[in-house]
């Protein structure tokens, strides 16, 4: 009878925490539903807003941003932008007194025609001008923070950084900017994204990814500039880095001439390479003249992307008589939205001191996302974006 009792005991046992289970997950999936509908419906919500941090695409929003950004272009209004980790557009915007009321009339226009709230939170009143700020929401969402500068009396355009002579003698003209995007040909349509942006770009293509060849093929096609990116042997020895895709510290002439020609067959419209990694190859200058040496005799030229603060190629190739320049800014050491817009408006300050700047990002959708909504206020600077070839020295 004993044995029978323990059996029993047992099955109730496990009964209970089977129920306790079903008990804590049916709680859980109520309170995680119960949060998720006070998110959808704009309330508050300590998991989707804090922990999860979910952030809706509202198409209206994204179709305001876009015709706000023209209507400020069209007018020639001085503004700055940028997108907060929560998903918000937050414009700053100065203007003169008379072109206020203009712009005030298409602000409520566009916010109405998208079906949107528009809600004027703020006027604060200063000895030369008034302070409007205008909050926007679709959807029951926070989607827009809009400061709008009105000022009273004919002053001077707003402050910006000055170009040097130093810098206007160097180029005869605007400062002068240019983005490379590597790594292209990992993925499919890429071209298509960089074509989007509307700006002049220079695509560094890696030889051997599945989607090279077509991926250069749709870029001449598109009229955007294509360079190789050569795969070099980097320091940390746990990357992989094959000799049939690498150039490497010991290659032969032979050997790297193989993996120009290969290379050069795949992106055949390309009038220059970069290198993909390559920290330890670039610091050794036995090493990097040979590559240099060959890529000289190609008649291409050479962008130093200083994967280290060691590289020598840079130096090497103008001594060497090779048309070449260096990376000054990476949009994307961190993969975030905000991380890359910073680095754009570093790299217009660059450019205004020193005449000319290149920066080098990868197709991240944090960093396509940074150059596209940064294209109306780069046009705004008074610098010019340039393909990458136009910076040689």
């Amino acid at each position: 009878m004993k044995p029978k009792r323990k059996t029993i005991k047992n099955s109730n046992r496990k009964t209970a925490a089977i129920s306790f289970f079903l008990f804590g997950a049916i709680a859980l999936a109520a309170v995680f539903t119960l949060e998720f509908l006070d998110y959808r419906s704009g309330k508050y919500s300590f998991i989707f807003s804090k922990l999860i941090r979910l952030q809706q695409k509202i198409p209206a929003a994204e179709k305001f941003n876009r015709e706000l950004t023209a209507a400020l272009t069209g007018r020639k209004i001085p503004f700055d932008f940028l997108k907060d980790r929560g998903g918000v557009s937050h414009f700053k915007i100065e203007l003169p007194e008379p072109l206020y009321l203009p712009l005030s009339k298409d602000l409520r226009w566009l916010v109405e025609k998208n079906r949107g709230l528009y809600r004027l939170s703020e006027v604060q009143g200063m000895k030369e001008q008034v302070i409007y700020l205008i909050q926007v929401i679709f959807e029951k969402k926070l989607t827009h923070v809009i400061l709008i500068s009105k000022r009273l009396a004919v002053q001077p355009r707003p402050i910006e950084m000055p170009v040097t002579p130093a810098a206007r003698s160097r180029t005869g003209k605007a400062p002068r900017l240019a983005f490379i995007i590597d790594d292209i040909g990992y993925a499919d349509l890429i071209s298509d994204q960089l074509r989007e942006l509307g700006i002049p770009l220079t695509a560094a293509i890696i030889p051997a990814a599945p989607y090279a060849r077509s991926e250069a093929q749709k870029i001449h096609e598109y009229g955007l500039e294509e360079i190789i990116h050569m795969p070099m042997q980097p320091k940390d020895p746990a990357n992989h880095h094959p000799r049939d895709q690498f150039v490497l510290i010991d290659s032969s002439a032979a050997e790297i001439q193989a993996l120009l020609q290969k290379a050069r067959e795949v992106v055949p419209y390309a009038r220059g390479l970069n290198n993909h990694m390559g920290s330890l190859l670039t610091s050794n200058p036995q090493a990097m003249r040979r590559v240099l040496e060959l890529v000289k005799g190609a008649g291409l030229f050479f962008v130093d992307s200083k994967t280290a603060p060691t590289t020598l190629a840079y130096s090497l190739a103008r001594e060497m008589k090779i048309k070449t320049f260096k990376r000054d800014v990476f949009l994307d050491d961190e993969q975030s939205y905000e991380y890359s817009s910073g680095q754009i408006r570093h790299l217009v300050e660059l450019a205004r001191r020193n005449g000319r700047a290149l920066a080098i990002g990868h197709p991240f959708p944090s960093t396509l996302a940074a150059l596209r909504d940064a294209v109306p206020w780069l046009k705004q600077q008074k610098v010019e974006v340039v393909f990458a070839s136009a910076l040689l020295e």
